[in-house]
């Protein structure tokens, strides 16, 4: 732009330095000069030359009017492109505030879905676990049920059984009382052992009247143990009177008769020792040692030669007390007939 003034001052100033020629002759100014000499036919070029330049200066200066305007539009453009994107970029951001949430809040749900996938399957494995311990549960139900039918089932048996054996008991009692020992010979028997035991006390006291000894009273605990001492010490004679004190007593009858019925079989008593065990049975026939007194009776009575008896005794001791060692013993006794 200012090579363009430059040369636009240089042409005004050959412009001032011309020189105006008489009759026309000479005359820059006119449409179609003549007469020109070398220097003015050089001014009259630099004038169209100057003329040309202003034309493209002012052709110039109106293109940069032109795009001043343009450039103030393009400014006017820009500053509302930049309110546009101030805005844009306010609504983006707070778009995109919104939108971290919504991520932020699909990844809380994301969290929740994934822990709650992990839960099903704890509770999946948890309930297979409890469908398992139920299948078993119903199973040893199952097992408890067929247990408790076979247990009746032998329950029945052994009622009918011990029924059975109860008769059988009964029929060697009553064979017994019939053919041996009677409740009233029984009583009689007794008597007489106490009366005698008294003699001997009062003759006893009659011969040691002259010693003054201080006599102990034994309890009814205190004689058993004693006794049961003297029979384990096979001092059999010594622990009678004591047996006879406790049934006199009543204290424990059963075992008391059965034992004074053991001392009375050891000593070959058989009929006395039968007398004592039917009593000890009648009292108690469920005690532990009936399996021995059993045999015991029926030994007591092949020993007496009562083969029948004796036989009704093993044969009992045999379907009641079949798994006991009595049993086995009987069997062999039978055998050998």
């Amino acid at each position: 732009m200012s090579k363009y003034i430059y040369i636009f001052l240089l042409c005004i100033s050959f412009l001032n330095a011309q020189e105006i020629s008489v009759f026309g002759a000479g005359d820059l100014n006119s449409a179609s000069p003549y007469g020109l000499t070398k220097s003015e036919k050089a001014i009259y070029k630099n004038n169209q030359k100057i003329k040309d330049l202003k034309s493209d200066i002012k052709s110039l200066t109106s293109k940069l009017t032109i795009l001043k305007q343009q450039i103030n539009k393009i400014k006017t453009s820009q500053d509302d492109f930049s309110e546009d994107f101030d805005g844009f970029k306010s609504v983006y951001e707070s778009d995109s505030s919104s939108l971290n949430k919504t991520r932020k809040n699909l990844y809380s749900i994301d969290k929740n879905i994934q822990n709650n996938k992990k839960q099903i399957i704890f509770l999946n494995t948890e309930i297979d676990k409890n469908s398992k311990s139920i299948i078993q549960l119903q199973n040893d139900i199952k097992n408890l049920q067929a247990k408790l039918t076979n247990f009746i089932n032998l329950q029945e048996k052994n009622n009918q059984f011990v029924e059975q054996s109860l008769k059988e008991m009964s029929k060697v009692i009553n064979t017994i009382n019939q053919h041996y020992v009677s409740t009233k010979k029984f009583d009689e028997l007794v008597k007489f052992i106490n009366k005698q035991a008294t003699n001997k006390k009062v003759i006893k006291k009659s011969k040691y009247k002259h010693k003054k000894k201080k006599i102990v009273k034994l309890s009814n605990k205190q004689k058993f143990d004693k006794a049961v001492r003297y029979y384990n010490k096979n001092l059999l004679t010594k622990s009678i009177p004591l047996w006879q004190d406790l049934i006199k007593a009543k204290y424990k009858l059963s075992i008391s008769y059965y034992y004074l019925g053991n001392v009375r079989f050891y000593k070959k008593q058989y009929k006395k020792a039968i007398s004592n065990y039917k009593s000890s049975m009648m009292i108690d026939d469920q005690a532990s040692y009936i399996p021995k007194l059993l045999l015991n009776s029926a030994i007591a009575f092949d020993k007496m030669g009562d083969k029948n008896n004796a036989n009704n005794f093993y044969n009992t001791l045999i379907d009641v007390y079949p798994q006991t060692k009595e049993a086995k013993i009987a069997n062999k006794k039978i055998n050998k007939e």
